[in-house]
């Protein structure tokens, strides 16, 4: 149950380093809808950690890390997935 925390930690952290650090702007929809695009993508996020986790071994600490690594990486593919459903883009920010 624990690795769910970190899951969920680890999304909070990622995608504020993802919006802010790599300067990505939302663009579409109202700010509803934008905040739904989010829980959206955090929902993503979460389904693909937990697949990578069953696929390589849950209950194992090589699970916990490849997972989290493997939903890390796939974060710019989550984000676009839980934006494009509720109609919103990702883009880079203008300077």
């Amino acid at each position: 149950m624990l690795e769910w925390l970190l899951a969920g930690i680890l999304f909070w952290v990622a995608g504020a380093l993802y919006f802010g650090g790599m300067q990505r702007d939302v663009q579409g929809g109202t700010g509803f809808r934008q905040f739904i695009g989010l829980l959206l993508t955090y929902a993503v996020f979460l389904v693909v950690w937990r697949v990578v986790y069953m696929a390589v071994g849950a209950e194992t600490a090589k699970g916990v890390l490849v997972a989290s690594l493997v939903a890390l990486l796939a974060m710019p593919l989550e984000v676009r997935a839980g934006f494009a459903i509720v109609g919103a883009r990702v883009r880079r920010a203008a300077h």
